[in-house]
């Protein structure tokens, strides 16, 4: 099928309900089928041509994924499901991958010239900047078609299990969250589309990739830039927009209309976090999140300050000014108060220094230390109390959902994902979830990976009328086969 078919075909969809893509919120019927909710599953390079990974790599659930879709399909034989990846799907901050070779450059013209973008090779070429080339790739949509290209490309299993989805007759719907904002533009939709297509032809689901395009990926591939609301009863959204780290101040775009407006969370993810990662991979997953910097002073001492006196200053050079003072005032008062306990005690030890110049006697050189050190390590606590309270993302949405129901009273249930907590209440008649996460999470040490609470879902099941039914949290036991009841520890 050659390319001009592909974008003629490709820009007939999103004209109509429910394709249309930028709506505050998309109403959506589930077709008295089961819906599988998950969120969080931040695919990022995957398995280069060696069969390594990098550092920034999250998702390892390939396999167990597939057998989870598997399992999925097997319990809906007999009707059409939904599959709801509600935020998170791809991580496209994390992406560093660059096109090296000619061929790189001439497959990325030829995926640009099939979703109607011409690019020559040369401007390809020229289009890559040094800080790029460090960082990754920037946000404009001919580079987030490339970095889409690298995921499903390392992660082909999982692309797979979704085309094998979409070509049963089953449903996806992707959710934006605050990693895969570049589902914002059209060409990148119509990339995934393209691939579910080509590996739907390859697996012979389909004879062609008309076929496969219009008779499968189109009709059952939705997308929603904020939130859904299925059946009128369950509201889902990524969460993102709650966590004032994560959610984009201002329009989606920047003004040029090329880029993306990231929010400040995204800036310490591409500048910060991911160059500790490629050194130190799944620091980004430690819970709690305060323990971060103790863990990298504690355990790679010369990468914390590298953290602290480069990556830190240079990220603040190139922040947008529109972030300076929403930045500023939460970290000002962390590091007038991180700073003075080292300057008070740099200044107290002056007279036990001067007295070891000295020669004076032990014990009372080391009873000046003690009494010095007493004040700076209650501004230690001090500080570690500040951050706490202004630079600790929310671990939990609780509250923010509990808020919602009494805001829209109208819906029944509704999940967030964002935290990669596993979370769930009833309160009255409203029901909430948090479907947690498909990737490890560290407890303290990167020594520490946890699996029992990932690869978390919702299955929402109908009633006798045909209305979804209050879901609770499972989690896939992939050595089982099986899903299981996640168990919830209420704490009040």
């Amino acid at each position: 099928m050659c390319n001009r078919a592909v974008s003629n075909i490709l820009a007939k969809w999103e004209a109509e309900e429910p394709y249309q893509y930028g709506a505050p919120l998309l109403a959506l019927a589930g077709e008295s089928g089961t819906s599988f909710v998950v969120s969080d599953l931040h695919l990022g390079a995957g398995l280069a041509t060696d069969g390594t990974s990098d550092g920034l790599e999250n998702f390892f659930a390939d396999a167990a994924f597939t057998r989870f879709l598997d399992w999925a399909n097997r319990r809906t034989s007999s009707g059409k499901a939904t599959l709801i990846i509600n935020g998170d799907f791809v991580d496209f901050l994390r992406i560093t991958t660059l096109p090296v070779s000619e061929d790189d450059f001439a497959r990325w013209r030829k995926i640009l010239t099939e979703l109607s973008i011409s690019k020559t090779i040369d401007e390809l070429k020229q289009s890559i900047t040094d800080r790029e080339r460090k960082y990754g790739l920037k946000t404009d949509d001919y580079k987030s078609v490339f970095k889409l290209s690298v995921v499903a490309k390392g992660h082909q299993p999982a692309f797979d299990t979704l085309a094998v989805w979409v070509g049963q007759g089953h449903r996806l719907i992707i959710i934006k969250g605050n990693h895969d904002l570049e589902w914002y533009w059209r060409a990148v939709r119509d990339r995934l589309r393209v691939i579910l297509a080509q590996n739907i032809v390859r697996l012979q689901a389909a004879p062609d990739m008309t076929t496969a395009l219009t008779s499968h990926v189109l009709p059952n591939t939705i997308f929603a830039d904020h939130g859904v609301v299925l059946d009128g009863d369950m509201y889902l959204e990524h969460g993102h927009q709650y966590d004032k780290y994560s959610h984009v101040l201002g329009p989606a775009v920047l003004p040029g209309g090329t880029e993306l407006n990231i929010p400040f969370g995204s800036f310490l993810n591409r500048y910060l976090l991911n160059m500790v990662e490629l050194h130190y991979p799944f620091v980004d997953n430690v819970r709690p999140a305060q323990n971060l910097l103790p863990l990298l002073i504690r355990e790679r001492f010369f990468l914390a300050l590298k953290l602290l006196f480069y990556h830190i200053p240079f990220l603040i050079l190139i922040i947008p000014k529109r972030y300076y003072r929403y930045m500023l005032a939460r970290v000002l008062p962390l590091a007038a108060v991180l700073a003075a306990p080292i300057g008070l005690l740099l200044w107290n030890l002056k007279g036990p220094l001067a007295a070891i110049l000295r020669g004076g006697s032990t014990s009372s050189i080391a009873q000046g230390l003690a009494g010095q050190l007493v004040l700076p390590v209650a501004s230690y606590f001090l500080g570690r109390l500040i951050a706490y309270l202004q630079l600790l993302e929310p671990s939990t949405l609780n509250p923010f959902a509990r808020d919602f129901f009494r805001g829209s009273p109208q819906y029944r249930m509704a999940t967030f994902g964002h935290t990669h907590n596993p979370d769930q209440f009833t309160d009255g008649n409203h029901h909430y979830c948090n479907t947690g996460t498909w990737i490890p999470v560290v407890e303290t040490s990167t020594a520490d990976l946890r699996t029992d609470l990932t690869y978390t879902f919702l299955e929402i099941g109908r009633d006798a009328q045909g209305l979804p039914l209050p879901p609770f949290l499972q989690r896939w036991d992939d050595d089982g086969g099986r899903a299981e009841l996640l168990r919830v520890i209420r704490a009040d």
